[in-house]
């Protein structure tokens, strides 16, 4: 399991803005989302003291969330809001999702006395509220929009003052939670405990070879209903999936350590550099030799 972090980005799909851009204390990436046509899955992945706020405009958007041992599945529409709380396990991993436009942002829980820049008082107070919110999806009414779309649009200037203005409009936005009415939890469906088991030993397993025979005996099911039911539970089928988690793998190596291409290719299973190279590119648009120079661009 790694930890995944979007990198600034200024397209017309996808606008990212991170701390090492708006150097707002307590506050990680604030993205704005706008997807014309069907995105691509996002793999299960956790962040360390983060908490993450997704806020879609319009459109419909499916995330899968792992509570206790097994992944349920959060589907939000137009205004309306999903939180995802430090540590947890959660990520989008189906291709067949909609067209969606959404703003998402990270509060950083580490320190509770700095959040957006607010005083010891404030800011211990707004880690409570938020820690301690009762429900996981909310509705949104258009002034929290507004309070969105502002924060977003004055951030986007990326000047000091500016910055300055758009905490206050994530200021009101999240102090408002607690008066939001809550999505009804009955809309929320449990992923099916057998794929959930599979996926569980899989991710833990990725450098090991993995078997769609032996994932299936862990579902409990054959290895055609396996196949099938995982298809349905996730969007993709199971080796899909296996690449996704495996690829997502490499790019926490390629960014973190100096392994060589080849042996991480090879401890992940890949029969070759070039075959790996292949179906990193298939889902990242990218070479492992060109993603791993973006580590060099940090420094």
């Amino acid at each position: 399991m790694e930890e995944l972090f979007d990198d600034f980005s200024w397209t017309k799909q996808n606008k990212t803005i991170p701390q090492d851009k708006h150097h707002v204390p307590g506050l990680g990436n604030l993205t704005y989302w706008n997807f014309t046509a069907a995105p691509p899955p996002k793999p299960i992945h956790y962040h360390t003291n983060i908490m993450e706020f997704h806020c879609l405009v319009k459109g419909q958007r499916t995330t899968q969330i792992k509570i206790g041992d097994q992944y349920n599945s959060y589907t939000c529409t137009g205004n309306e809001l999903l939180l995802t709380f430090p540590f947890e396990q959660h990520g989008n991993i189906t291709k067949s999702q909609n067209p969606c436009e959404f703003y998402a942002f990270q509060l950083i829980m580490k320190n509770t006395n700095s959040i957006l820049g607010l005083n010891k008082q404030y800011s211990n107070l707004l880690y409570h509220q938020l820690m301690n919110l009762p429900h996981r999806q909310y509705n949104l009414g258009g002034s929290h929009m507004q309070y969105l779309r502002q924060a977003f649009n004055f951030f986007s200037d990326m000047t000091e003052y500016s910055t300055a203005v758009g905490v206050q409009f994530l200021s009101a936005f999240l102090f408002s939670l607690p008066y939001l009415m809550p999505k009804e939890e009955a809309k929320i469906l449990a992923m099916d405990e057998g794929i959930s088991r599979a996926i569980s030993y899989l991710r833990k397993n990725l450098n090991e070879h993995l078997d769609l025979t032996d994932l299936a005996r862990i579902s409990g099911y054959s290895l055609s209903r396996f196949k099938s039911k995982f298809r349905n539970e996730t969007g993709i089928t199971p080796g899909e999936y296996i690449s996704l988690q495996k690829i997502e793998h490499a790019k926490h190596q390629l960014l973190e350590t100096n392994i060589s291409i080849t042996e991480i290719a090879y401890s992940l299973g890949f029969s070759s550099s070039n075959y790996f190279s292949t179906v990193f590119k298939k889902y990242s648009d990218s070479t492992p030799r060109e993603y791993r120079s973006l580590r060099a661009s940090r420094t």
